[in-house]
């Protein structure tokens, strides 16, 4: 198992033992899988859940976070697949932003 892999593997089951749930904090839906995968494997789902984009400023944070912080380019359909998630469930009006 790589580095990477096993990064994912440990935040993966970190998630699920913190909060119950097989996506940790993300809300269930389509996409969220891809969704979960790809942004945890360099930051814990906090910093997307908090957050309240467009898919249009989505797009731009996968832009930055591709050509910034060496973020591997999904291909078209699961990149798709992602803004759509993210632009249905975290975007400006915050519909499920985490409460306590």
């Amino acid at each position: 198992m790589t580095g990477a892999c096993l990064a994912v593997a440990v935040a993966a089951a970190t998630a699920q033992e913190r909060d119950g749930r097989e996506y940790g904090l993300m809300v269930e839906g389509e996409g969220v899988e891809e969704t979960y995968y790809t942004c945890t494997a360099c930051h814990s789902e906090m910093i997307v859940v908090q957050q309240g984009k467009t898919r249009e400023g989505w797009d731009k944070t996968l832009d930055w976070m591709i050509a910034e912080q060496g973020m591997p380019e999904p291909d078209p359909a699961e990149r798709a697949k992602i803004l759509d998630y993210l632009a249905a469930n975290y975007n400006t009006d915050r519909p499920n932003f985490p409460r306590r």
